[in-house]
């Protein structure tokens, strides 16, 4: 199964530029699922779900179906906290997360998921922390965990090096993965202010390896790739 998370294929979001190589949306033929967490334009940009080819299933929060539908024409399936979404062997199930809603934008809740087909993978999107993450104790293998967000700080509703590694060790996964770092920065300020930019993945390994030693922590650069 093939499942892509979040996609943004642009090169530039407003003020916001793309560091790292541009995706090839004809690298993604063949999908089964398209998951989308909430309708932050960094999470959910109409103009790259229309670059997405072949017929994969959309699973969105409850209020972006219409959006999506309009900028795909595929089959979409809207759920809430708790639902599930069973697509041949792969489980999906929806999870609460901590984080706004954008005046103006559609009324969705902000979601993560558990996708699950034999090893069980924790996609949080964007969150901060919240009590509820424990619950995810003991049914985690791969944590894919935001560690940053796109500016030069980290403001709220978002997990940091330290709050990421804390969460990996709470729910006890076997490995994790930092995301939500190295990619969107304001234009031109990495030439004066490279570290949240650069540094938040190392960050959180380094958090990681003294909370959480016996996770196995893999740090990726945009464009790399690892395999479990």
């Amino acid at each position: 199964m093939r499942v892509l998370t979040d996609p943004f294929l642009r090169s530039r979001l407003g003020p916001l530029q793309r560091h790292g190589p541009l995706p090839d949306a004809r690298d993604l033929a063949g999908l089964d699922v398209v998951v989308i967490t909430h309708g932050h334009q960094d999470h959910f940009d109409a103009a790259s779900l229309a670059e997405i080819p072949g017929r994969p299933l959309f699973v969105v929060p409850r209020g972006l179906g219409a959006a999506t539908r309009q900028a795909t024409g595929g089959a979409v399936e809207e759920v809430v906290e708790g639902d599930r979404v069973t697509v041949g062997g792969l489980s999906i199930t929806a999870l609460p997360a901590r984080h706004w809603i954008s005046p103006g934008s559609p009324r969705a809740q902000p979601l993560g998921y558990r996708i699950a087909a034999g090893v069980a993978t924790y996609f949080a999107g964007d969150t901060g922390p919240f009590d509820g993450l424990r619950d995810l104790a003991g049914t985690v293998d791969v944590a894919l965990l935001p560690v940053w967000t796109w500016g030069p700080h980290l403001g709220p509703g978002h997990l940091g090096p330290r709050s990421a590694a804390e969460v990996v060790r709470d729910i006890g996964a076997s490995a994790a993965v930092p995301i939500h770092w190295g990619t969107l920065y304001p234009r031109r300020l990495h030439r004066v202010w490279p570290g949240p930019l650069a540094e938040p993945g190392d960050r959180f390994a380094a958090h990681a390896a003294r909370i959480a030693p016996t996770v196995d922590v893999r740090v990726l650069r945009p464009g790399d790739s690892t395999t479990f």
